[in-house]
């Protein structure tokens, strides 16, 4: 698509004139974070390239930037262990797994460091565009994808730490002390920016091929409706989501088994990817591919689903192969799959290449894995709506929801076998918790969150503990930088 190569050319002349310094620590900005932005943010062009920048920071450049989703909502959860070269090989991620990290590890500063970034680059964009004398109509825009980005932002750093830094405005250097606002604040926040964000976005019918990735009042509408389901708002999530699902921007692919291919990237149940540019040699993709891919093979091995996955899907159900890549399984592009290296047995088939698309394979480098980031898809948005509809009391709704979601899967991969994935009469809760689970196994990213928003992570993922490993620790770093400020979650 036009717009991964455009994205990404625009993030490095902004990064450049603007940034530089994007490897640092949110509440450690060296002037340098500064640079020219006095100056800098005079015209439309100059807008949009800031904006753009807002965007590339939310791009998985490589598998750390992407841990926190990767990590946290698949590895941390009972869908996959942790792969690669054993326990020792990358041992912070085994920390994470067995629910022993400690406020120094690397991946829980990352995952602070680069949440924080984008509100900083999403903050500028806020105090610096409303004074650009551009388009009427395109300054409301911009500033509304700065909104839905914060916000975006700040689900995810509520999601891992809770008590969090609430900044609305640029921090200057030297501002460490920033102290933590409530869950609760942070969620009003969230509500607060999506709500003004929504009004000034496009529909997604109303963007072009080349437009692919922008911001939109769907993506604004699933982004609430996920804050709604973590605050238990399961009215306002209900209504929330039938105004998504009907409001015809949005359609179930035909085939679930395609979604995570790269011909499957934008699809009519998309409702928001993040796009992976792939410029062979301009490292401006993802490395996740590489990350997730076979030992025996091009890649890493992490990731490797388990046996407990395995055997949650029903039998003869479709999408357990657009998951699940089997030992000597015959994949898509005729090469024969050696999943030994794995310590499960299998690895995972949604971030999987054929051949000719194995970056190395076209001049490329490791960081120019192609494969998008599913973050919102109407059957996601359809189980959330199913699942706060049995909390109100419309069970016939829920069982609708549901059933339209494994009708869809029965009808995938070209399965011919139409006893498989019967309709639910009555469905319950925990119809619902498992449709969750196997229709969105290790490509939404989501096991781990879920368990832990429906309370039951302690039943179900040894070493977790309640009202401890809900959160992540607060990183040491940024407690030191702050002076004491910062306090540490219970439990670390």
């Amino acid at each position: 698509m036009v717009m991964k190569h455009v994205i990404n050319i625009l993030f490095s002349a902004a990064c450049i004139l603007i940034l530089n310094s994007c490897s640092k620590s949110f509440l450690n900005e060296a002037p340098t974070a500064h640079l020219s932005t006095t100056t800098y943010y005079q015209t439309a062009a100059d807008a949009r390239a800031a904006m753009n920048a807002v965007y590339a920071a939310a791009r998985p450049q490589n598998f750390f930037a992407l841990y926190y989703k990767i990590v946290i909502g698949d590895i941390m959860s009972d869908d996959a262990a942790k792969g690669g070269g054993g326990a020792s090989d990358v041992a912070e991620i085994q920390q994470l797994k067995l629910f022993v990290a400690k406020p120094d590890n690397s991946y829980v500063q990352n995952a602070w460091q680069y949440n924080f970034h984008g509100v900083y680059l999403a903050n500028l964009v806020l105090s610096k565009i409303s004074s650009i004398n551009m388009d009427a109509a395109q300054k409301p825009e911009i500033l509304a994808e700065a909104r839905f980005f914060r916000a975006y932002y700040y689900l995810q750093l509520v999601e891992l730490f809770g008590n969090v830094p609430l900044i609305t405005k640029p921090l200057e250097t030297g501002d460490f002390d920033q102290s933590q606002a409530t869950p609760e604040a942070i969620w009003s926040q969230i509500e607060t920016d999506v709500d003004s964000a929504a009004v000034y976005l496009p529909e997604q019918s109303e963007l072009t091929s080349d437009e692919y990735g922008r911001a939109t009042k769907g993506a604004a509408y699933a982004l609430l409706m996920n804050a709604y389901m973590w605050e238990k708002k399961w009215k306002e999530a209900e209504q929330l989501g039938d105004q998504i699902i009907h409001s015809g921007q949005y359609h179930l692919a035909d085939d679930y088994n395609k979604i995570w291919t790269t011909a499957g990237e934008f699809g009519p149940g998309s409702i928001f990817e993040i796009s992976m540019a792939d410029i062979p040699g301009k490292d401006v993709g993802s490395n996740v591919n590489l990350w997730e891919a076979s030992r025996s093979s091009w890649g890493y091995g992490f990731v490797c689903p388990t046996q407990n996955l395995v055997d949650a899907f029903e039998k003869g159900d479709p999408r357990l192969s657009a998951t699940v890549i089997y030992n000597n399984e015959k994949m898509p592009d005729g090469t024969v799959a050696n999943t030994t290296p794995s310590p499960t047995g299998y690895y995972n088939m949604k971030y999987w290449l054929p051949t000719n698309e194995i970056p190395y394979n076209n001049g490329g480098s490791a960081a120019d894995g192609p494969t998008n980031e599913r973050v919102y898809r109407l059957a996601v948005i359809m189980l959330w709506d199913a699942e706060a509809s049995v909390h109100n009391g419309d069970i016939a709704h829920a069982t609708d929801l549901v059933n339209q979601v494994r009708a869809r899967a029965r009808e995938s991969g070209g399965n011919t076998d139409r006893s498989v994935l019967p309709p639910y009469i009555v469905v319950t809760l925990d119809d619902v918790y498992q449709e969750e689970r196997v229709g969105t196994a290790l490509g939404d990213h989501l096991r781990f969150y879920n368990l832990v928003r429906t309370g039951r992570a302690a039943q179900i993922l040894p070493g977790y503990k309640e009202g401890v490993n809900n959160y992540l620790p607060i990183p040491l770093r940024e407690i030191q930088l702050s002076n004491g400020v910062l306090k540490q979650n219970p439990g670390y």
